[in-house]
Order: C-alpha cells, then sequence, then structure tokens
C-alpha cells in the first residue's frame, strides 16, 4: 500500500474501499480533466482537406501513433464514468473511434509541492449512441446547466446537437496526495 511517503502499491481490501471513496470524491469535486490518447499525427479539425499533417519527419513521429491530450470540462456518473463532449473531428475523439486507450487526470493548480493532490484514471473511451447518449447526456447537463441554456439558442443548439458524447469507462486509478508524503501516490484496480 503507498501510505505516507507510499509510491504506489495496490491496497488491501478495506483500504481499497476507503480509496476508492477518496478517489470518487475528488473526481466528483472537480470539474475539468485532462485527457491523452494516441494515434495518427495529425490534427483533423485544424489541417486542410488533404493536406498530409505537420512535418512530423524531424521527430519520426509520423512513422507511427504520436500522443495528443485535451482538457475538457467533464461529468461523473453513478459508476464513476467520466461523461464529456467534443467535436466529432477532434483528434482525441478520432483517436477514440480508432480504438485508442486512454488516460486521464484530473488535477488542480497548486503553489507548494506539499499540497499536491490529483487522481490518474486509465481505461477505455466510447462514442455513445441512442439510450446510452441521451442518459449520459443527462448526467452531463446535470452538471452543466448552461449547456441546456445553449440548447434554447437555435445557432447554438445545432452546433450542441452535432458533438460527440464520450464515455471514459476507468479500470484503473491511482490518487496522489503529497500531503502524505513526498509522492505519495496510491493505485487501485477499479473493475468497472
Amino acid at each position: 500500500m503507498g501510505g505516507a511517503g507510499g509510491t504506489g502499491g495496490s491496497p488491501r481490501s478495506g483500504e481499497g474501499a476507503q480509496l476508492r471513496r477518496r478517489i470518487e470524491s475528488y473526481v466528483r469535486a472537480h470539474h475539468t480533466m485532462t485527457v491523452a490518447t494516441y494515434g495518427r499525427p495529425w490534427e483533423v479539425d485544424v489541417e486542410p482537406p488533404g493536406s498530409p499533417g505537420p512535418d512530423w519527419g524531424r521527430t519520426g513521429a509520423a512513422v507511427g501513433l504520436v500522443p495528443h491530450a485535451a482538457t475538457v470540462f467533464y461529468a461523473a456518473d453513478d459508476r464513476l464514468r467520466l461523461i464529456f463532449l467534443s467535436k466529432r473531428t477532434s483528434l482525441h475523439g478520432v483517436h477514440i473511434r480508432a480504438g485508442s486507450p486512454v488516460a486521464v487526470t484530473v488535477a488542480e493548480e497548486f503553489q507548494a509541492w506539499r499540497d499536491i493532490q490529483g487522481v490518474q484514471l486509465w481505461g477505455e473511451a466510447t462514442v455513445l449512441s441512442g439510450l446510452e447518449r441521451a442518459a449520459a447526456l443527462a448526467v452531463y447537463v446535470a452538471r452543466f446547466p448552461f449547456v441546456r441554456e445553449m440548447m434554447a439558442e437555435p445557432r447554438l443548439a445545432a452546433i450542441v446537437r452535432g458533438i460527440d458524447v464520450f464515455r471514459v469507462t476507468p479500470v484503473r486509478a491511482a490518487f496522489t496526495d503529497n500531503r502524505s508524503g513526498l509522492f505519495g501516490r496510491e493505485v487501485l484496480e477499479l473493475g468497472c
């Protein structure tokens, strides 16, 4: 177990339930996350049609896959699955559609290293449709009522209707809490 001053490990079952509650509490107390994916190396929504993408030749990244990270608003459902909205042409959206696993961080800005806290999650993300999309969108709108207000404006409503709804299902989580010691980190297999 990664207790005070620990660098990680899996907690015993009673400690696992307590760690899960701490992770859930932290995730529910925040509303922005950074989602990381990997896949083909150019921005679909930035490059003109037919463009070969940026010149990745100097780094050799064009031959393989490249990482991508984006910060988005999210809402957590009752199973700690994270719901977010994004354009269909966003690079992370394209990566997710192509089957990229995801990593997520939820953290805030701190001035002192001793205060640092945050959650890392690893899992899979999917684009939702039908009833799953509607249910997830209801969770998102409950967290962010401004989306309902946007839907009242015809121009914005058309844009929102064209946005994809994504759900991240985490399978592993880590809670970092430097208040418990330098690099205080505990890892939990979620099995969502």
